[in-house]
């Protein structure tokens, strides 16, 4: 088992580096927009939000990175969106990552599976969908991370 979670991990890194950042397979803009931010409790964005559901993500967690999922692959579906990013800090933060398809807040193809792949320094994270999601045309995603000097990700938004 940690052998596949090694190979998919690299595989997942290997087809993410294919698509340049802010391009669909198709060339089309990629439709994600991404913003990492520093937060002193993680709870501050429920207080922030009232009425905002969530909604937990499929986890996977190895000894290096944490894997994030939601819905599968169908037959017709497309990368549509590729977000990544790395940040890091001399003392350990809390950390929110917050993305959203369509970027413009509108409403794009229908979301049929996502994949976020995030290496950080602590084992300490969860995700959430707080709007949209699977078989919906749009979708916003929360990843925190607890005590963490780093913070890397590379996310993909699959639809039809």
């Amino acid at each position: 088992m940690k052998y596949l979670v090694v190979c998919f991990s690299f595989v997942l890194i290997c087809s993410a580096s294919a698509v340049p950042s802010g391009k669909s397979e198709n060339g089309d803009s990629a439709g994600v927009s991404a913003k990492i931010q520093l937060v002193e409790k993680v709870e501050d964005f429920i207080r922030a939000n009232p009425g905002v559901t969530l909604t937990k993500l499929d986890v996977l967690r190895t000894r290096s990175a944490i894997y994030y999922s939601l819905g599968q692959r169908v037959i017709g579906d497309r990368v549509v969106g590729v977000a990544r990013e790395s940040a890091s800090w001399s003392t350990p933060q809390n950390v929110q990552l917050v993305l959203n398809y369509p970027a413009n807040g509108g409403y794009g193809d229908i979301v049929s599976y996502v994949s976020i792949l995030v290496d950080q320094s602590s084992n300490l994270g969860s995700g959430f969908i707080i709007n949209g999601g699977i078989g919906q045309r749009h979708i916003t995603i929360l990843i925190e991370a607890q005590n963490t000097f780093y913070f890397n990700y590379i996310a993909e938004i699959y639809a039809l």
